[in-house]
């Protein structure tokens, strides 16, 4: 009868974690559709494109013409 108690208390548990996990995936479910922006666009989008962009800016501003646009930029502001 011990044994049997204790293959329920088991099955109960297994049965706790399994809900457990399902509702972790609930929440995972629910950031994941959270990390859309208001415009709609899910940000992992966003940042696949902000590293594909990032090196030709980088590439721009260290170019002679880059660097000269920048420090007529610069002067307008003041």
């Amino acid at each position: 009868m011990t044994e049997r108690i204790i293959r329920q208390q088991g099955a109960a548990l297994q049965k706790g974690a399994a809900t457990e996990d399902r509702q972790e995936k609930r929440t995972a479910q629910a950031a994941a559709s959270a990390k859309n922006r208001e415009d709609g666009v899910p940000q992992q989008e966003l940042e696949r494109f902000a590293r594909f962009l990032l090196p030709k800016i980088q590439a721009f501003y260290q170019s002679e013409e880059g660097q000269r646009l920048f420090e007529e930029w610069k002067k307008n502001r003041r």
